[in-house]
């Protein structure tokens, strides 16, 4: 049997209480999705293992790890074609849902018996036409630019502006991008560009993460470097 209790107060304190109206607080929204790094998933969810590697998706969040240190990332999921986490481990590449990006994304890094974990990220463009990414044709590569930790562990990814990522390398020209898409590209997609009268525009590709870091009380150091492949 369930007990009810009556707290009575005084109407002096009622009164008061009603007169007392609270000031609203202004909440930061936070990405719950990337937020979700203190735990890894359940043994459940679906796993790529290495000795030295291993991957871990849950929902649209992609867990990494490596050692006793792991980071989690959202909208990415392991390039099967290109890693080989046994022969290269160092090496990462994933694959990004159509329409996502990492900037502005939180980053938390988790680390055992890692420490001085450092994070950088860089950019690389592509020609695009239409809707088609010219990945192997010439590329914009911008400098490495380290990120700083918002709170203890947890970074935010660069954003950058489309004046800073329209770009291409100075010997890219136009006839040089006709040439090269008549050659490898097929007859549809040089009907495109043989009309154009300036090269079209350049965007995002490929982005680039590196940790770099040390194992406590070892000489041993961490060099993890991922490869995000963007999906147009």
């Amino acid at each position: 049997m369930k007990t009810l209790l009556k707290l009575v107060l005084p109407a002096s304190l009622l009164m008061t209480a009603c007169q007392q109206s609270k000031t609203p607080v202004k909440e930061r929204p936070v990405q719950i999705d990337t937020m979700q790094l203190v735990a890894l998933p359940a043994p459940s969810a679906e796993k790529v293992a290495s000795n030295e590697v291993s991957v871990v998706a849950r929902d649209s969040t992609t867990y990494v790890r490596f050692g006793d240190s792991y980071f989690s990332l959202d909208w990415i999921s392991a390039d099967q074609q290109r890693n080989d986490f046994e022969k290269h481990p160092d090496t990462l590449y994933f694959l990004l849902a159509p329409k996502r990006t990492i900037e502005g994304q939180m980053l938390a890094i988790t680390t055992g018996e890692a420490e001085k974990i450092k994070v950088w990220q860089r950019f690389e463009t592509s020609a695009r036409v239409g809707r088609q990414l010219l990945r192997q044709w010439k590329h914009h590569r911008s400098d490495w630019q380290q990120l700083h930790p918002e709170a203890n562990n947890f970074f935010i990814c660069r954003k950058y502006t489309s004046a800073q990522t329209n770009q291409l390398p100075d010997d890219a020209t136009l006839q040089s991008l006709q040439q090269h898409v008549k050659k490898y590209c097929g007859q549809a997609l040089f009907n495109q560009v043989a009309h154009l009268e300036k090269l079209p525009e350049a965007v995002i590709s490929t982005y680039y993460l590196k940790f770099n870091g040390t194992l406590r009380n070892s000489p041993i150091k961490i060099n993890k470097l991922l490869v995000i492949q963007v999906t147009p």
